[in-house]
């Protein structure tokens, strides 16, 4: 009989539709790696999950966006 252990999972959320990435977007994954980490050294099944969008309204706001100013030009 296999003997599981304590799930620890946590979810990367998807990039920003924009394109732009700040200081802010590497802490937040610094800090997700370390919890990570440090479940799995601690014993239990550690897994880091990619997440779904979550904004696509902004993400079809940004695409129209876009394409309106390729049409323009």
């Amino acid at each position: 009989m296999k003997i599981l252990k304590e799930p620890y999972t946590i979810v990367i959320p998807p990039p920003n539709v924009t394109g732009s990435l700040h200081m802010g977007h590497s802490f937040q994954y610094a800090i997700m790696d370390f919890y990570t980490r440090y479940n799995h050294m601690s014993g239990k099944d550690a897994h880091w999950q990619v997440g779904s969008d979550h904004a696509g309204i902004a993400t079809q706001m940004v695409v129209e966006n876009n394409l309106a100013k390729k049409r323009n030009h």
